[in-house]
């Protein structure tokens, strides 16, 4: 699949294996709702006027989070109540509830330990 972002460099793939390997969804983290162990995680390409930013603005979400693929054994209002909102049923709730897309940004590399400068 093609998109307006290209193809990531070298340090930016690198930066996404490490969230996919960490499997820490975001938004679960705030919640309360993550588990003890590594989960599959996608990763989220931040926007900014309804384009991406660029592989460098991206968080890791689980599926619920970022697709509102409800998990097995729960229904969809379980899930709600259960993990909080998705980005998928709507941003305004989800930032509400998580916090801005900078704010995810800058937790997202305080958790993998990415200063930017990787990139350079």
């Amino acid at each position: 699949m093609r998109h307006s972002t290209g193809k990531p460099t070298t340090a930016e793939q690198a930066r996404f294996d490490t969230m996919k390997e960490r499997g820490e969804c975001m938004a679960c983290l705030l919640f309360g709702c993550q588990p003890d162990y590594p989960q599959h995680v996608e990763i989220h390409h931040l926007l900014s006027g309804g384009r991406r930013r660029g592989h460098r603005y991206s968080i890791a979400l689980c599926t619920w989070h970022h697709r509102a693929v409800v998990p097995f054994a729960f229904g969809l209002q379980e899930a709600r109540d259960t993990l909080g909102p998705s980005l998928a049923e709507g941003s305004k709730p989800f930032r509400a509830r998580f916090g801005t897309d900078d704010e995810l940004l800058a937790m997202q590399d305080g958790r993998i330990g990415w200063t930017g400068l990787e990139a350079a």
